[in-house]
């Protein structure tokens, strides 16, 4: 006799099988796709900024830049008042381990914390170094001789590339790589320095740098005007 439906028993659950529905598959390969491209735009970005900062440190550009910003400090330089210590250090080398153009000189920077007209003594050296196949880079290294930051260094990347810096110290007509002269007994600033820079092809860039406290230059303050001059 058939059996009366109300006593059947249910249909069993649909049972999952193992593995990913379509949906997942598609949404896991969007999601994959997603990452990827954010991880590329940020490995894009750092290198977009390595290849931009290596640009600003090569070139024409970046030479003229850094032949201004030696030639606008060396005009700062002075002698500290203390004994026996040159003023200004030029030497030349073509040893390997050693610059190849090394400028050590002293120059006033704004004083820690600030105050009017007060001022610290920094060590200023600007060095050629060696580096691998033929290239080189231009170091600025500055250490505070007085201040809360005395005798903590500072080292700054300011040229990099194939190029030849020359500095020599000129005084009464003379030019010299090498400063101050062995027979000088007490060292004093050279008048001006020439400071040629050259590339591979391109015109080489030269400038003379007088140095104020050497040649005397007094500042504006200084000078009186004509009416009290007269009197």
């Amino acid at each position: 006799a058939p059996v009366p439906s109300d006593r059947m028993s249910p249909a069993p659950p649909n049972v999952r099988r193992n593995g990913f529905t379509l949906v997942e598959l598609l949404l896991s390969i969007a999601l994959g796709v997603l990452v990827a491209g954010i991880l590329a735009a940020i490995l894009h970005g750092l290198l977009s900024a390595d290849d931009a900062q290596g640009k600003r440190l090569r070139g024409p550009f970046a030479a003229r830049a850094a032949l201004r910003a030696l030639s606008r400090e060396i005009t700062c330089a002075f002698a500290p008042p203390v004994k026996d210590l040159a003023p200004l250090l030029l030497s030349t080398s073509t040893e390997p381990g050693k610059p190849e153009v090394q400028l050590v000189f002293f120059a006033p920077v704004p004083s820690e914390p600030y105050f009017a007209h007060g001022y610290d003594i920094e060590k200023v050296t600007y060095q050629v170094t060696r580096l691998r196949k033929g290239q080189k880079e231009l170091l600025r290294i500055s250490v505070p001789c007085s201040g809360p930051a005395t005798n903590a260094p500072v080292t700054n990347r300011l040229l990099t590339g194939s190029f030849d810096l020359s500095m020599e110290a000129i005084t009464n007509g003379t030019a010299r790589t090498e400063w101050p002269p062995k027979k000088m007994e007490n060292p004093t600033l050279p008048t001006s320095l020439r400071l040629t820079l050259s590339l591979p092809r391109e015109a080489p860039l030269q400038t003379e740098v007088l140095l104020q406290t050497a040649t005397g230059i007094r500042s504006p303050l200084d000078r009186q005007s004509p009416a009290t001059e007269e009197k």
